[in-house]
């Protein structure tokens, strides 16, 4: 019976549509981010302090450690949302685009999701608008619904897909995968390697960061140390698996 079965011919699934290419970033200057000294603390409560680093045009850095050690709390200070201790420094013409979870709530829920991509889309990428809504799950009639009826997750989406198509050359991501599957992971990632701007990434995601995130911070004990290496790197210095393993670590 299976010699009498026609075969049929499936061509592997062209993904060359899926890829998301970055309106270029306008041009920074050479030091995006330079700290000396900063420090914050909520009340009795120390976060961080002694925090200095300098973060150059192109870097794509990674903030990784536990819950509650300040990587958000550092990422507010640089968005300008928190006072701090010590001097932190945004380089000329830096242009911020951020995303946290809380994105999400700021777009506008009587647009649909194509209005809402097709408004901040410019150049070329406006051809492909229906291939990128796909790409991040939104194909066919998922584009016509309006913002207000779409899942947390759903806007999540969204918003980091609205984000992308903005002309930023400092890309601030907070957990940018949480609400992710695989295929539109790929898509960010590739996405993000060839960004020409500046990056920070605040993830848990080893398998997101690796080959994406070439310096790593780490934050714990109220410091913040610089690792000049990538993700895996990082994890067999501390012989880890995962960064999961960062929480249960004391």
């Amino acid at each position: 019976m299976l010699e009498k079965l026609e075969l049929v011919e499936v061509d592997e699934e062209d993904t060359s549509s899926l890829r998301l290419k970055f309106p270029p970033s306008p041009r920074s200057g050479q030091y995006p981010v330079t700290m000396d000294g900063v420090g914050k603390a909520f009340g009795e409560k120390r976060i961080f302090s002694g925090v200095s680093l300098t973060i150059e045009r192109g870097d794509k850095v990674a903030f990784v450690g536990r819950n509650g050690e300040g990587k958000s709390t550092l990422v507010k200070c640089i968005m300008g949302e928190l006072e701090h201790e010590g001097t932190l420094t945004l380089g000329h013409n830096v242009q911020i685009g951020y995303f946290a979870q809380n994105q999400a709530s700021l777009l506008d829920e009587e647009l649909t999701v194509f209005q809402t991509i097709d408004d901040v889309a410019k150049g070329d990428v406006r051809n492909k608008i229906r291939d990128l809504l796909g790409a991040f799950m939104f194909g066919g009639e998922a584009s016509t619904k309006k913002v207000k009826v779409l899942s947390g997750g759903e806007r999540t989406r969204l918003a980091l897909l609205k984000l992308l198509l903005e002309p930023v050359n400092l890309l601030i991501l907070d957990e940018p995968t949480n609400h992710l599957d695989l295929r539109t992971k790929d898509v960010l990632k590739q996405a993000l390697r060839d960004f020409d701007g500046t990056l920070i990434c605040v993830s848990h995601d080893r398998d997101f960061l690796d080959g994406l995130a070439t310096k790593v911070y780490e934050f714990g004990h109220g410091r913040v140390r610089e690792h000049l290496c990538g993700v895996y790197e990082f994890l067999a210095t501390k012989k880890m698996e995962e960064l999961q393993e960062l929480e249960r670590k004391s």
